[in-house]
């Protein structure tokens, strides 16, 4: 969550304060009330775009419900925590959790099923962000600056100094011309079982429709028994017998935000194969099981915060507000730590919620004082 999310998000806090103070109905659904109230400051802040842009009403709306599953994901936690600390911290101030403790039931007894909807909310947020997010990512993207902002960017279609991996075959080219079907200086190396089966090296190389057709290169073909030298041939034409067309080959710097788990750990292992440094993928995917996981985390927190007597709901909506921005601040601070070489990505990733595992923990051992 950045710091302009920050800033929407305190808006809204004040807003449910005021709804607290009035004795309105809550938490009539806290989730659906900060999404809602969230988009609504998306739309304001970026009204002036818009209406630049010239934007349709229907594409405003796609661009919004789009951007929803996003935004639920980072706010489907304060939503729990705010909901444990209104709901659960009235019964404590009724004196109706004192009352079930004097009748004998002992207090995890009466956090279990909380915990429990923790996990339920943990692992729906695990299948949003694993099914529908990065959908809806690189649909709000698409949406902004193609349909809104009308944006065009033209892709490049000439690339310097590429290497790209695959499945038993790995590309160095010096230059790539995706429009031409073009290589420059091409050096392929064919593998078998994880040993090098041949190398062919190419001035150039034109793609036609099922393959490329090198020309004035020299082909290698290494024995399979030890792998050594067996026979060096030129030639001045020669068919290669794979179907990788230029755009495969074009490298590319997709946004993790945009990838499934599986997709994202796809592209560390090929990241890998070519000898570039994943560190910063590595942190991303573990951040995209940490933050489902914060639901649980959070709700761990809030009960035995929910138990105190003391305060009402302003005071609810102000601890729910304080622990936010202590949570998400701690979350981009991991995240920066996770990309330090000295730092594991998974300690990074999940920082914040080991901090607040511990203070959660810490206050669970001491909720009998606070009843």
């Amino acid at each position: 969550m950045s710091v302009r999310n920050f800033t929407r998000l305190s808006v809204l806090f004040p807003v449910l304060a005021l709804a607290g103070c009035s004795n309105l109905p809550l938490p009539f659904d806290p989730n659906l009330f900060q999404a809602f109230g969230y988009q609504m400051a998306e739309l304001m802040e970026r009204l002036d775009k818009i209406i630049a842009g010239k934007a349709d009403l229907g594409v405003v709306a796609r661009y919004l419900l789009a951007l929803w599953p996003v935004r639920s994901l980072e706010l489907l936690p304060v939503a729990a925590l705010l909901a444990i600390l209104l709901s659960l911290g009235q019964l404590s101030r009724r004196m109706e959790i004192t009352a079930a403790l004097s009748g004998g039931v002992h207090p995890w007894k009466l956090t279990a099923p909380l915990l429990g909807m923790g996990v339920v909310l943990s692992l729906f947020s695990l299948g949003l962000s694993e099914g529908l997010t990065p959908w809806a990512n690189r649909q709000v993207k698409k949406l902004w600056n193609t349909d809104i902002r009308k944006l065009t960017h033209r892709k490049p279609t000439r690339f310097y100094n590429i290497t790209v991996a695959g499945p038993g075959v790995f590309y160095a080219v010096s230059a790539l011309d995706i429009e031409k079907g073009r290589m420059e200086n091409v050096v392929i190396d064919l593998v078998d079982t994880g040993r090098p089966a041949r190398q062919i090296q190419a001035q150039t190389a034109q793609w036609a429709e099922g393959g490329w057709t090198l020309r004035n290169g020299v082909e290698r073909v290494y024995r399979p028994a030890d792998r050594g030298l067996q026979r060096v041939r030129e030639f001045n034409k020669m068919r290669l017998d794979r179907n990788d067309p230029p755009a495969h080959l074009v490298p590319q710097e997709p946004d993790p935000d945009d990838m499934s788990q599986f997709s994202l750990r796809h592209q560390i292992q090929r990241l890998k194969s070519l000898g570039i440094a994943t560190q910063r993928f590595e942190v991303e995917l573990y951040m995209k099981t940490a933050l489902p996981w914060s639901n649980l985390v959070i709700v761990f927190l809030g009960v035995p915060l929910a138990f105190n007597k003391r305060g009402g709901k302003v005071r609810a909506v102000a601890v729910a507000l304080a622990l936010a921005f202590a949570y998400f601040g701690l979350l981009q601070v991991g995240r920066a730590l996770g990309q330090k070489p000295w730092c594991p990505p998974l300690v990074g990733a999940w920082t914040a919620n080991f901090v607040f595992l511990a203070v959660g923990g810490r206050l669970f051992w001491r909720m009998r004082s606070l009843i």
